[in-house]
């Protein structure tokens, strides 16, 4: 990928991420607790020495014992879509990224989402390796909030093979009172250039 591709990522992701409360470098990472300080610096290092990422989205899988086989069939479970990242290393082989993503949800309508992520593997600093993480969020859907952005944190799951990453994560129910709104896994894919 060109060095201008990779300045237009970032410049999208510069305008997201201030949009959000600032970048990682502006946060001030010394004056956080340990944890939140490694936190802040890994994303720091892959806003400013991170390479590109391509995201493939591809696959919501709805709960059945949530949703009636009729409601199920109503649903779009295909979330084609994609986005573009940066991410970085460290020498403990832990991954920060920056992303913007747009995929179709379950109603076939788009749901856009800006954020940033953090995973640790096993074994560490591996090529092919199992990964646990998080990634905290902002995201717009036309049937939450009218579309106004709102933020999120859901756990990751992967299986690293080199440059490519299949990537899973559960997106809890968000009422009880309700009896859809969640219990879904969602898959998707990412390049690390």
């Amino acid at each position: 990928m060109s060095i201008r591709s990779q300045g237009a990522i970032r410049a999208i992701l510069l305008v997201l991420s201030l949009a959000a409360g600032g970048t990682a470098r502006a946060a001030g990472c010394d004056d956080l607790l340990p944890w939140m300080r490694y936190q802040c610096r890994g994303l720091g290092e892959a806003w400013h020495d991170g390479t590109p990422d391509l995201y493939v989205t591809g696959y919501a899988r709805h709960d059945r014992h949530t949703y009636s086989a009729e409601r199920i069939a109503e649903f779009n479970e295909h979330a084609w879509g994609g986005g573009l990242g940066i991410a970085k290393s460290n020498e403990r082989g832990d991954t920060f990224g920056w992303y913007v993503l747009a995929f179709r949800d379950s109603h076939y309508a788009w749901t856009k989402m800006a954020g940033w992520t953090w995973r640790t593997y096993w074994p560490a600093e591996s090529d092919y390796a199992v990964g646990l993480g998080y990634t905290a969020f902002l995201a717009s859907r036309p049937d939450i909030w009218s579309g106004i952005p709102f933020p999120g944190v859901l756990p990751l799951a992967s299986v690293k093979l080199r440059r490519f990453e299949v990537l899973g994560t559960y997106i809890p129910k968000i009422s009880v009172h309700t009896t859809g709104n969640g219990n879904v896994g969602f898959v998707f894919m990412r390049i690390h250039f």
